[in-house]
């Protein structure tokens, strides 16, 4: 048998040196042996056919599409510029933030806030404009898997500038440490939270896909582990959307009215957790008509799974109540 070298062989099939010694090391090339550091090559050996990746390719939802496109263009008058405002204002109302819808929409398109007719708290307007900053970050990694990177991030952007920042009350992307001061409640040693919440996302992602039960017991575990100093709560709901689109889950945003029965769902979910379920059914069916406005739900590849559909169980009855709320 006569051989070729592999200047010769990646001459004849129109490929770089590099990648004709890539296809030798990965055994593609019957016949081809190495001999004295060198690279034989069978004159007769065809050109190794692309390899077929085994991984399946993610599959994108025509919500993630639209965000992902809105976003790109800068379309601030569509379903992108709806979640924006309505997301930051709803999940920032709920960690205490005074901010009108009407200056969260003035915040996210202009930049600026107009008609303050009280003071209002820097560290509102910040959190605010971060929040927005974080939707666009969740935005950009919607169909890639959960990981400890990705949450550390978040939080990063969540956090960083705000005045609680400044004081060093809190550090934007890191664990709570030993010494921080929080309210009384039950929450795991400082020391446990990384093991913690790395076996939280291991578990989790090692499910072949995910329903809406489990990312919301995936929300509740990480509330109960409360890693940071500041920001779990916002962060935690940010996780959840993101979790929804990428697995063709209803997302849905939790209105501050509803913040008492939503603290209360996640501190009686082990023992009842239809309670925190009533809560985000009621916030799908407000997603799910502003969907439909948008002609998303129309689409053949746009059906969603709502709360309980994936068991067979009937939904929890929709409350007619405004999306604007």
């Amino acid at each position: 048998m006569d051989y070729i070298s592999v200047k010769e062989a990646a001459s004849k099939w129109g490929v770089s040196e590099v990648i004709a010694r890539k296809y030798c090391r990965q055994k593609r090339i019957p016949g081809a042996k190495h001999n004295n550091g060198t690279w034989l090559i069978p004159e007769d050996a065809e050109k190794p056919k692309p390899m077929v990746s085994k991984r399946p390719k993610a599959v994108i939802s025509p919500l993630a599409k639209k965000l992902i496109r809105q976003k790109t263009k800068k379309n601030y008058h569509g379903f992108y510029d709806y979640i924006q405002i309505n997301f930051t204002y709803s999940s920032c109302r709920m960690a205490s933030n005074r901010l009108t819808r009407d200056q969260v929409e003035s915040i996210f398109r202009k930049g600026k806030v107009c008609e303050l007719f009280e003071p209002t708290k820097v560290s509102d307007m910040v959190e605010a404009m971060n929040h927005c900053v974080c939707i666009d970050y969740i935005i950009d990694h919607l169909t890639e898997p959960l990981s400890h990177k990705f949450i550390m991030q978040l939080h990063y952007l969540l956090m960083f500038g705000t005045v609680d920042h400044r004081k060093r009350q809190v550090t934007p992307g890191v664990y709570r440490e030993a010494g921080s001061v929080r309210r009384n409640r039950s929450m795991p040693p400082a020391e446990k939270i990384g093991d913690m919440l790395k076996k939280l996302i291991q578990s989790y992602e090692s499910r072949k896909g995910s329903d809406l039960e489990e990312i919301l017991a995936f929300h509740v575990q990480f509330e109960q582990i409360v890693p940071f100093d500041d920001g779990n709560g916002r962060v935690g709901r940010l996780i959840m959307f993101k979790e929804c689109v990428r697995h063709g889950v209803t997302p849905f945003i939790i209105d501050d009215k509803r913040r008492s029965q939503y603290l209360d769902g996640l501190a009686k979910w082990a023992t009842n957790p239809l309670i925190l379920a009533k809560v985000v059914a009621e916030a799908q069916g407000r997603f799910a008509r502003q969907l439909r406005r948008e002609d998303l739900r129309d689409a053949p590849q746009a059906r969603f799974r709502n709360y309980g559909s994936s068991e067979g169980e009937s939904d929890i009855e929709e409350a007619d109540d405004d999306e604007n709320e």
